[in-house]
């Protein structure tokens, strides 16, 4: 991911240091060396690490990672922190001088292993996980990753069967061509063999 490729150079999620050399592939974040040692003691069923660097990258997970680095993936993980309301304790994001231990640690585990940031108040169309995850079902056949993102973060189902409709998001986004939303459904569990009301995987909406 090179640096022109983003709005603005890029700078790491959790501390800001410029020049970050990795992602967390399922955040939509870059992450500078120091934060990336944090996010990989925190396992990959919190965060998923990628070198930006080294290694071969997938297109459509690039693309992926990308899309949600530009329009501010990070915003959905340090919610309550941007809205003086509800930052109430008037929480920080460490400084790149800071120490990895406690600060830096400290945070990022509260940002990512327990979602201290995130906001949790139900939105006035989407009062439970059904009807977040039916609202994930439609958003997918949209460009909108970091929308998707953000149901995520709020418990959709990225497996949900929307009985109505009889299919799943993941058959959705691939009718739709929208390869970075399947990517990101992949990566937080979707079953890229499941079957609609027909028996139709999502490789034949894809077609």
């Amino acid at each position: 991911m090179s640096r022109s490729s983003m709005r603005h150079p890029p700078v790491c999620a959790d501390c800001t240091v410029s020049e970050p050399t990795w992602a967390s592939i399922n955040r939509g974040v870059l992450i500078c060396d120091e934060c990336c040692s944090v996010h990989r003691s925190l396992g990959r069923h919190i965060s998923q690490v990628k070198s930006l660097k080294k290694g071969q990258w997938c297109p459509s997970q690039h693309a992926m990672v990308y899309i949600l680095a530009s329009n501010g993936a990070n915003n959905i993980w340090e919610h309550t922190m941007l809205d003086p309301a509800q930052n109430k304790h008037g929480r920080r994001k460490p400084a790149p001088r800071d120490p990895l231990h406690p600060n830096k640690n400290d945070f990022i585990r509260a940002k990512y292993q327990f979602l201290s940031f995130v906001n949790k108040h139900k939105d006035s169309d989407a009062s439970s996980i059904d009807d977040v995850s039916r609202e994930l079902h439609s958003s997918v056949r949209t460009n909108n990753v970091e929308t998707c993102l953000r149901l995520l973060s709020k418990g959709a189902d990225p497996n949900y069967f929307y009985r109505e409709k009889g299919n799943s998001p993941i058959h959705v986004a691939a009718q739709a061509g929208q390869t970075a939303q399947v990517e990101l459904l992949c990566v937080y569990g979707a079953d890229p063999g499941a079957r609609d009301a027909n028996g139709r995987p999502p490789y034949d909406y894809a077609k």
